[in-house]
């Protein structure tokens, strides 16, 4: 008789830890699900900025006339320009610190140089964005200032950066 105890209280044990498994199993899956939903939501309600034509996104976002594209133009060539040099000291100096990283002996001090040069780079890109912003918020009209606005808005709390074009890739590659 006390063995069939022992069975069943076995058996009561095991299904309730298969009852608890499950619905562990299915209320993990439903979050999932519904982080997955939610992602997908915020990223359709952000707005994309491309990094290619980034005038003609400006026009048709902010319906611009024909004088305020011609500036918009002009800013964006000067921000790319700048951003790219930026970039490319960035993507150099990163290289420079895991190679260092990655010596026998690295040299901390030249490490924590290289860290605040890049600090002092990041600064210098955000400052640029900063003007690049400013100047084309003296072009635009109150409704084009609020738009401009949530489009920045968008592009920074999603990426932390305004995208460039993928261009000069090639930069990597010669090293």
């Amino acid at each position: 008789m006390a063995l069939r105890n022992k069975y069943h209280i076995l058996i009561w044990v095991i299904v309730i830890l298969v009852a608890t498994n499950l619905s562990m199993g299915i209320s993990f899956m439903y979050h999932r699900h519904q982080d997955k939903k939610l992602l997908e939501q915020t990223e359709q309600e952000s707005i994309e900025m491309p990094a290619q034509q980034r005038a003609r996104f400006f026009r048709e976002q902010l319906n611009l006339q024909p004088e305020q594209v011609d500036v918009f133009r002009e800013l964006n060539r000067n921000f790319n320009r700048t951003a790219w040099q930026v970039n490319h000291q960035l993507e150099r100096l990163r290289i420079e610190m895991v190679r260092e990283m990655g010596t026998e002996n690295p040299d901390k001090q030249r490490l924590e140089k290289i860290s605040a040069e890049i600090g002092a780079l990041h600064t210098q890109i955000k400052n640029e964005t900063i003007d690049y912003y400013l100047s084309m918020k003296e072009v635009c009209n109150d409704n084009q200032k609020e738009k401009l606005n949530e489009i920045f808005i968008s592009v920074l709390q999603k990426n932390e950066d305004v995208r460039l074009p993928q261009r000069g890739r090639q930069f990597r590659n010669n090293r």
